[in-house]
């Protein structure tokens, strides 16, 4: 049996070593590819029980600290984006809110200390661990959505308590699991196939309309990835059962769909006769109107991230509705510009493209596309779902980008020119 299990494991190019922290890190690479749309908070827990268990590592020099050129550039970008955020909040008023708003930072500075402790393990695949993971998640999405949606007649939202976020971690897995149709296993193939069919499935299910737009980049991204690929395998027996199964998943909320679809087409309706209204849309353009007047307040400071909501009271007040306890301005750039102004608006697009800089640059090993189509496939969803929904300053999407990141730096090989930064350290076997 447990040969049977090595060898699967070894089809689907993730088998376990024997040493322990390299086979530790393969489990933990594969369960936050598997977890973040239907784990809820465990991705983020697990991230800080990497930063911590890190730290610890390496001052008990288990093993070497060892970052080269683009790790240090990664790690530099999000630790200058946390250190603006502070900053802003600093020059601010209501100081002693600032340790509430910002704890949620700590996860950008995991850069510096699990990177070494991903490069400790060398010669070994970091990244189909994780693109393994991201298939079985999407799929597994799929299914808490239909029991969600199909027999409870509920939104979906998974294990994130938010259907948004479950959206966007659905979008993400489906992305990255799409990916296995570049390897040449024939069950990694399959699971391509079955993460973009479960994670469109589950993203649908959530009836979040932000994020069902996000798809189309997505998609493109997919094709121009392995186009030749997809045609081959999508005319093969079990990819038109797969997309069979979806078709009756999605019969089976068609009630849920039509009725969303309908509330879309009365709320634009509304919308262009003039008429205000505090739900969904019309909700969302009194936010970006009281975020883009409280950004150009103060266009380089911002308010700090404490006043982020309260910022925005006087314009939202001005007509006369309900102001309703919404924690961001549902647009990722527009909340970080109230947050901390210019400064911190360009430090937020930095940290969503340095994954993309770091990748394209990197030296061309034979997971050069796989890891530049990663980076671009993961920041492109955040960047598209965050222009109507959250991006950062929630514990799960937070770590989501934080640990995709940083597998992306890991993953990329110390070629020659890239001077390695080492530290003596003690051999360990676990």
């Amino acid at each position: 049996m447990n040969a049977g299990l090595l060898g699967g494991s070894r089809t689907l190019g993730m088998a376990l070593p024997k040493n322990g922290i390299d086979r530790n890190n393969v489990i933990s690479i594969f369960l936050m590819g598997a977890l973040p749309a239907v784990g809820g908070s465990v991705i983020s827990v697990m991230l800080y029980s990497f930063f911590v268990w890190a730290v610890a590592s390496l001052a008990l020099r288990r093993f070497e600290f060892r970052m080269i050129r683009s790790d240090r550039i990664l790690a530099s970008t999000f630790t200058v984006f946390a250190a603006l955020i502070l900053l802003t909040a600093l020059i601010a008023p209501n100081r002693s809110e600032i340790p509430h708003s910002i704890i949620w930072l700590l996860a950008f500075l995991a850069p510096w200390v699990v990177i070494p402790r991903l490069r400790s393990s060398k010669g070994i695949d970091l990244l189909s661990p994780y693109l393994v993971g991201a298939a079985v998640g999407a799929v597994i999405a799929a299914f808490v959505a239909l029991v969600q949606s199909g027999m409870l007649g509920l939104r979906s939202e998974g294990g994130a308590g938010n259907p948004a976020v479950f959206s966007i971690m659905s979008l993400c897995l489906m992305g990255i699991g799409g990916l296995n149709i570049a390897s040449t296993s024939r069950a990694r193939q399959i699971m391509a196939i079955a993460a973009v069919v479960g994670g469109t499935v589950a993203l649908v299910m959530s009836l979040t309309r932000g994020v069902a737009i996000a798809i189309l980049p997505v998609f493109v991204l997919l094709l121009m990835f392995e186009s030749a690929r997809w045609r081959s395998i999508l005319i093969r027996p079990i990819s038109l059962a797969i997309l069979t199964a979806a078709t009756i998943a999605f019969y089976s909320v068609e009630r849920i769909l039509d009725r969303r679809w309908d509330q879309t087409v009365r709320e634009f309706h509304g919308i262009l006769m003039g008429k205000q209204t505090t739900k969904g849309i019309g909700e969302r353009l009194r936010l970006w109107e009281a975020g883009r007047d409280a950004f150009l307040d103060s266009p380089f400071w911002g308010h700090g991230i404490q006043n982020r909501m309260a910022s925005l009271v006087p314009e939202l007040s001005k007509d006369d509705l309900p102001i309703r306890g919404f924690t961001h301005a549902h647009n990722g750039f527009l909340s970080f510009a109230i947050d901390g102004g210019i400064l911190t608006l360009t430090a937020l697009i930095a940290v969503l493209c340095v994954p993309v800089f770091i990748a394209w640059r990197a030296p061309r090993d034979s997971n050069y596309r796989t890891r530049l189509f990663l980076a671009l496939i993961v920041s492109t969803s955040y960047a598209a779902s965050g222009m109507t929904q959250i991006m950062f300053k929630h514990d799960i999407m937070d770590a989501f980008f934080v640990f995709c990141a940083i597998l992306i730096a890991a993953s990329i090989p110390a070629g020659p020119g890239l001077d390695p930064t080492k530290t003596n350290a003690k051999p360990s076997a676990s």
